[in-house]
């Protein structure tokens, strides 16, 4: 039985070396330890979000189904003493439009659909950083042999 689930390295390796506004890319690791204390904005984040698989296709002793994942970039640009965000929303959309352009249609390997863009909302505004949240979906099969 050979099994593919999307390894999220591989799509925090492409942004990072593509993204050239962004400071860094990281994981849902670096996430955790940035929400609360972030150096240098902006950087981004890929979170898994989840994983949904149709059920089996072929009705038989073989398995074949259609899993898509959805993971999440986060993203995070600096606001500093502006209450209504307006420089950052600024800096947002162009960060938000160059990762876009770059997942969007992309595959992270000959195993997965497109990569689609799914939906985005703003997570958090202070004094100093506004975060965002954009949600992407792929899909492949998995079948056992």
């Amino acid at each position: 039985m050979a099994i593919e689930l999307l390894d999220h390295q591989t799509i925090i390796d492409y942004l990072g070396a593509q993204a050239g506004k962004l400071r860094s890319v990281d994981g849902a690791a670096g996430l955790a330890s940035a929400s609360s204390n972030i150096k240098q904005p902006p950087v981004a984040f890929v979170v898994p979000l989840n994983d949904r698989a149709s059920a089996n296709a072929t009705g038989t002793m073989v398995t074949r189904q259609n899993n898509t994942t959805r993971f999440a970039v986060i993203v995070a640009v600096q606001n500093l003493r502006d209450p209504r965000g307006d420089r950052a929303r600024d800096d947002l959309r162009i960060l938000r439009q160059d990762i876009m352009a770059l997942l969007h249609g992309w595959t992270p390997n000959e195993a997965f659909d497109p990569i689609q863009y799914s939906g985005g909302r703003m997570l958090k505004l202070t004094n100093q950083v506004l975060w965002w949240q954009d949600e992407f979906s792929t899909s492949h099969i998995i079948r056992s042999i």
